[in-house]
């Protein structure tokens, strides 16, 4: 087992608020039993825990998920190659322990494995873990022209740059290490969460409407840790009700709070 780890989230823009990294944090807290360190890349830390480490964002022109490729980064948060940083995504639920991050402590690079059959990605962005300045030519490669890689790599929902598909690119002919399958799920692929009209859904919930009517979502039951949000739905929006195609979902009361 890794003995240490720094866990890492990225707020930039008006996508999420203060108050959703500070859950994260404390959810981190209550799952994970090793010793640890939470950093939150940012360029606005108000309103954050005063536990949180601020990191400032990279002053470069990057859209879509390129801050993210920073992890990848010689000396990423001033530390060393014998450190291991675990990148979460801020719209996850957490369900069960996270010991299972500091696993397999000879993988330099491992992430969950994408969920969704129509990926073009093997690896699930959402949560991954590095060894520090392990893979740097991801960061150094990208930070060369990332306009330019933005352009060929775009991903879903309005996000110009797919941060899963750079990856992809990087790892390509190449095998990747993934979390024990099952940790990481995706809540509108596995969590029973899709009402059957959802590509009309999709388009309701930017009305404020919804044509998710019966049933509520549910977790699986199958060693789940953490449900990835992944897309324009947030676990606040199903918190108390549905949203769009997506039904509601009572578990997020249970787990996603501060």
């Amino acid at each position: 087992m890794i003995p240490f780890l720094n866990i890492v989230c990225y707020k930039w823009g008006t996508r999420y608020d203060a108050e959703e990294v500070n859950i994260l944090r404390a959810s981190v807290g209550r799952h994970l039993s090793i010793p640890h360190r939470f950093h939150c890349v940012t360029d606005d830390p108000e309103g954050l825990h005063p536990d949180i480490v601020v990191v400032p964002i990279p002053e470069r022109a990057m859209v879509g998920n390129g801050p993210k490729i920073h992890t990848f980064s010689e000396g990423f948060l001033g530390l060393g190659p014998q450190d291991y940083v675990v990148s979460l995504d801020i719209d996850i639920v957490i369900v069960d322990s996270l010991d299972f991050l500091a696993r397999d402590p000879e993988k330099t690079f491992i992430i969950a494995r994408h969920r969704a059959s129509r990926s073009r990605s093997r690896g699930h962005g959402a949560v991954y873990r590095v060894k520090v300045g392990h893979h740097r030519e991801i960061w150094d490669r990208f930070i060369e022209n990332p306009q330019h890689w933005s352009s060929l790599y775009p991903g879903r929902d309005h996000n110009k740059f797919s941060e899963q598909r750079w990856l992809e690119h990087n790892f390509a002919g190449r095998p990747m290490d993934f979390f024990p399958d099952g940790k990481v799920l995706i809540f509108r692929v596995d969590c029973a969460a899709r009402s059957p009209s959802f590509v009309l859904g999709r388009q309701a919930a930017r009305l404020g409407l919804t044509t998710a009517r019966w049933g509520k979502a549910r977790l699986p039951g199958i060693g789940e840790a953490i449900v990835s949000f992944s897309g324009e739905a947030k676990p606040r929006h199903v918190l108390a009700s549905h949203y769009g195609h997506l039904k509601q979902a009572p578990f997020v009361r249970d787990f996603w709070h501060l």
